[in-house]
């Protein structure tokens, strides 16, 4: 397919493109960009030029973009067309070389590690097959066969120890192996009629794994404790902990993760401007992320993030300035390429004054990296990425930002995926705390002779008060700064409650 625009309209023709050393007449200045085709060795076949169709454009978008091929595509000369619309049809590139033009197209875009999963995935298909004896081969094989072998795979899916997976794992699977056969075939191991029971036995797995004892692990948000641990941890005195406080406020502040994002980051993405306010802001200039790869929608693809790493000149943790140095100490080392934006660093750094050497963080050493700060700092559990794109979410909510807003900060597509780190906020175990120790205050009460006050570390502090001369637990609950003096008493006999202020 051909495309040429004119006069805000899309002409569309039928062709296929012969490339032969001879002289080459382009649609555009060689100059500017590589020839888009060659105009002598072209051909249209099955068309007249009184067939050619005119559709008009109805977005605006490409209109805009594409307005500098007019004044091209008006001096293209008659007798090329003719000879476009005359060449031998026999010449034309094979299908062969097209479908292999196209599968290199579609792999140059896909993320690298959608492709190693998909193929674990058909790996793990044809061991289950040939463990089992079965010849199947699925460019030729009905879409029943398919379906009841699919089936009997889920039903097989186990670990090495034979224990199941969690769910996460068997839609992985599924997921990779729908990627491979709608490419193979086209046929939707999801959605199709056929595959209904196959879907119901993977619904099954993904339960047994649940009434086993299994639990999915969701990406819990880093504690308020151990965020202070990890603003002592980072420190700028060293290359290591340099790398590693930019490396974790680059997660925080712009809401991005995934191994591979991280090793393709570049300096050049990174700009630098002072806003209205006279405060400096460091700006990530988007580009494919995990959330939006992909993505066949102009209006998805567009940058919609608004993610700023902003300067606060009168704390010693300023995201800013510890960008500005580790820049810097990068922009030092002799040989770099000028792009890579993780460097190795040097262990003789105090000897040989250079921070970091040429050779860029591998995607092996970035992924994990999260987990080591974590030992580093002696955190309480081991936290990833993910959680620190987590722990963005539930600190903007609990700062009182709405879902919309947050949004803008991840990049997320769908507020309902905010909504899920919401629900897992980071002020969990305060909470889960909190009621535990007034059920072991109530517990106290009742087996105390005594009167005795005993004070809950609840957000709003409880006074539980045994009074065995009456028989009653008065329950008093002290309300903090905005409501002072005020007290709520609570009598358990006569179910009265007493506000007085005192």
């Amino acid at each position: 397919m051909v495309r040429g625009w004119g006069n805000e309209r899309r002409l569309q023709l039928k062709a296929s493109c012969h490339y032969k050393n001879k002289a080459m007449v382009s649609l555009i200045n060689p100059s500017i960009l590589p020839p888009l085709m060659d105009m002598r060795y072209a051909t249209v076949d099955g068309l007249s030029s009184e067939e050619v169709a005119i559709a008009a454009i109805s977005s605006k978008w490409e209109r805009a973009e594409n307005e500098w091929l007019l004044p091209m595509l008006d001096a293209i000369a008659d007798t090329d067309l003719e000879k476009l619309l005359a060449t031998d049809p026999m010449s034309n590139a094979s299908l062969d070389e097209l479908e292999s033009l196209a599968q290199q197209v579609e792999r140059e875009n896909q993320c690298q590690s959608t492709i190693a999963k998909e193929l674990a995935s058909v790996g793990r298909f044809e061991k289950f097959l040939t463990d089992n004896g079965v010849q199947l081969d699925l460019k030729v094989a009905s879409v029943d066969d398919i379906a009841k072998f699919v089936r009997y795979f889920y039903a097989g899916l186990r670990k090495p120890d034979g224990s199941f997976y969690s769910p996460n794992t068997v839609v992985g699977v599924r997921s990779g192996l729908f990627r491979h056969i709608m490419k193979l075939r086209a046929i939707d191991i999801i959605n199709d009629k056929a595959f209904h029971a196959a879907n119901l036995t993977m619904k099954s797995i993904c339960n047994a794994f649940l009434r086993s004892g299994g639990r999915v692990k969701h990406y819990d948000a880093i504690e308020s404790d151990d965020l202070k641990k990890l603003g002592k941890y980072f420190d700028r005195s060293n290359p290591v902990r340099l790398q590693e406080e930019v490396y974790f406020n680059i997660i925080y502040y712009y809401g991005n993760r995934g191994r591979e994002w991280l090793r393709g980051l570049r300096f050049d993405r990174f700009c630098e401007k002072r806003l209205a306010n006279g405060l400096y802001a460091i700006e990530l200039v988007q580009g494919d992320s995990k959330n939006l790869h992909g993505s066949t929608s102009v209006a998805v693809m567009v940058d919609n993030k608004q993610a700023l790493m902003v300067s606060k000149g009168d704390s010693a943790k300023c995201p800013v300035e510890a960008f500005r140095l580790y820049k810097q100490k990068v922009t030092e080392v002799e040989g770099w390429n000028g792009v890579d934006f993780f460097l190795r660093p040097n262990a003789n750094f105090r000897s040989s004054g250079k921070w970091y050497s040429k050779s860029a963080v591998g995607v092996n050493t970035l992924g994990p990296l999260m987990k080591k700060i974590s030992t580093s700092a002696g955190l309480s559990k081991p936290y990833t990425a993910h959680c620190v794109r987590a722990t963005v979410i539930t600190e903007l909510h609990d700062a009182g930002f709405n879902v919309e807003t947050i949004a803008k900060v991840t990049g997320h597509k769908r507020g309902a995926s905010v909504e899920r780190y919401i629900r897992r906020g980071n002020k969990r175990e305060q909470a889960i705390c909190a009621m535990s120790h007034q059920l072991t205050a109530a517990v106290e009460v009742a087996t105390t002779a005594d009167p005795q006050v005993v004070r809950s570390e609840a957000s709003d502090p409880v006074d539980v008060i045994n009074d065995p001369t009456s028989g009653s637990v008065r329950c008093v609950r002290v309300i903090p700064e905005n409501r002072k003096n005020l007290k709520i008493r609570a009598n358990g006999d006569t179910n009265v409650i007493e506000f007085v202020f005192e």
